[in-house]
């Protein structure tokens, strides 16, 4: 399977040195298009593939499937070019900046009849694969509540995108975006939100906590930051016990406790190889041979449902991305 790379920065090189550990299928990379030579030109020594610097040009060599791993704000118009030429699409989270994005990127993809999914790969991670295991066999009962955060310390600098409102800066986007998921993905659409945060001069948030309740009194409190350090791990509250998925939750944790009603416990310890990104491309691979515009996994409803509640979250603490909104 020939991929395409846009955006070879940090992330898509460790996409491309997980594709060696995909199964039943072998893939590589056939174009890499680039902004800065010199980034793009040492990926392509590394992993393959031709250089471009024009998206016409990448897209003539029309490869099987193209990652895109670029900054958020130019998520939208480089997925929609590629779905309207009918190369199937994984674009990393989030998949737009706002909702009408969204929604626009799956209109075109059932126009052109052609695969888009966003790349939340910590939903195919061996370790979640356990989590929903566990939640479905009624092992904690039925879920109450949870809490998850996720945060690092950005260095606060002019050029740095995580302080740019121009390249859809703050922790909501980056990293808020994995507990938003994570609720979403176990207690469904919330019925109200609630959202705080530390929001600087250029109107995006340092820090966001967000509240997502429903009227059948479960909720999630969500946490995320780029400038303080947070646990880092995930708490699901059942009504017959706990599961607590230490640091980092969102990648290889130290370890997944179960923890029933006080009296018991287990530990897993998940282990994979790579970072993990084999496990949503092995998705997309999926997909593709059944002929699917969307994975029922990760299908565009939920990148609906995910961006609406962080336009909600936007709108309560006035995070503005003045050219793209």
């Amino acid at each position: 399977m020939r991929w395409g790379i846009i955006g070879p920065g940090n992330i898509a090189k460790e996409f491309a040195e997980d594709l060696k550990y995909v199964k039943n299928t072998a893939c590589e990379i056939s174009v890499v298009l680039g902004n800065r030579r010199e980034n793009t030109e040492v990926f392509v020594q590394k992993f393959g593939g031709v250089v471009t610097y024009d998206m016409d040009a990448f897209l003539n060599n029309k490869p099987d499937a193209v990652y895109i791993a670029t900054p958020h704000p130019l998520h939208f118009n480089q997925t929609l070019e590629c779905l309207n030429n009918k190369i199937p699409v994984l674009c990393e989270k989030p998949l737009a900046i706002n909702e009408k994005q969204v929604t626009a990127l799956i209109e075109a993809s059932k126009k052109n009849n052609t695969f888009l999914m966003e790349g939340m790969w910590t939903r195919f991670l061996p370790s979640f694969q356990f989590l929903f295991n566990i939640i479905q066999s009624g092992t904690i009962g039925n879920i109450i509540h949870l809490h998850a955060d996720m945060s690092f310390i950005a260095e606060k600098d002019k050029t740095n995108r995580f302080f740019n409102p121009e390249l859809g800066g703050g922790s909501l986007l980056d990293v808020g975006i994995y507990t938003i998921y994570l609720s979403y993905f176990l207690l469904g659409n919330p019925d109200s939100i609630c959202a705080c945060g530390k929001i600087n001069e250029a109107h995006i948030d340092e820090t966001c906590g967000i509240m997502l309740r429903y009227n059948n009194g479960n909720y999630a409190m969500l946490e995320s930051s780029i400038i303080t350090q947070t646990e880092g791990s995930a708490w699901i509250y059942g009504s017959e016990g706990t599961i607590h998925i230490k640091k980092p939750w969102t990648e290889h944790p130290e370890k997944i406790e179960v923890i029933i009603s006080n009296e018991s416990s287990f530990k897993h310890i998940p282990s994979w190889q790579g970072r993990g990104f084999q496990y949503e491309v092995e998705e997309v691979i999926r997909c593709l041979k059944e002929k699917k515009i969307e994975s029922e996994i990760l299908p565009h409803s939920a990148s609906i449902h995910v961006i609406k509640i962080m336009d909600e979250v936007r709108a309560q603490l006035n995070i503005v991305y003045p050219s793209h909104e």
